[in-house]
């Protein structure tokens, strides 16, 4: 079957203690078996099949409903889904990664503008008090110590945001591994 190939159903065939399943696309009265493995997993994504398992049986149906449904209900479409749902640990780190990489950035360009902010300042308390030189050498001393505080601070979050680059460098690589195109992972995350 194509990936582009419209599905009339797609069948869960449950086995008796109802924890695993075999999943099979039915298309113009052909039957493909397509993936097998645990059931939970997919019931937390299909209301549907919640609803007919606790009817009881051994098969969960998933049919479209209307026509709009028709055309998205596709082998591509259900392998995706099955690949997303088999494989959501890969694609949370790949959002985790993204998100902590955001984070870091802003603290970066907060650090920029508070270091631009301070320097403006140190410009004028430098005018202010160099008449007072034994006060000039304290606050200057002060000043050195906080700006270098913050130099090894930004060089700690630039460092970590490397390490979080290769890190998510190599999730990338995982969710690509496991099926999915690089190009459309911002579509599940």
């Amino acid at each position: 079957m194509r990936p582009g190939a419209r599905l009339d159903s797609v069948v869960f065939q449950l086995t008796p203690t109802r924890t695993r399943f075999d999943l099979v696309l039915i298309a113009n009265g052909r039957k493909e078996k397509f993936a097998s493995g645990l059931l939970k997993p997919f019931l937390a994504h299909l209301k549907a099949a919640q609803d007919q398992i606790a009817k009881g049986g051994y098969s969960i149906t998933l049919e479209p409903i209307s026509e709009f449904d028709v055309s998205l209900f596709t082998r591509g479409a259900v392998e995706r889904f099955v690949r997303f749902v088999s494989t959501t640990e890969v694609l949370e780190r790949v959002t985790t990664l993204e998100s902590e990489i955001l984070q870091l950035e802003d603290a970066i360009a907060i650090q920029r503008n508070d270091s631009l902010r301070l320097k403006c300042v140190d410009r004028q308390i430098m005018i202010l008090i160099q008449p007072r030189q034994l006060l000039f050498t304290s606050l200057g001393q002060i000043q050195f110590h906080q700006c270098r505080m913050k130099q090894q601070h930004r060089r700690r979050i630039q460092k970590f945001k490397t390490v979080l680059r290769k890190e998510q460098a190599m999730a990338f690589t995982r969710a690509v591994a496991a099926g999915f195109d690089i190009d459309n992972l911002g579509y599940f995350t």
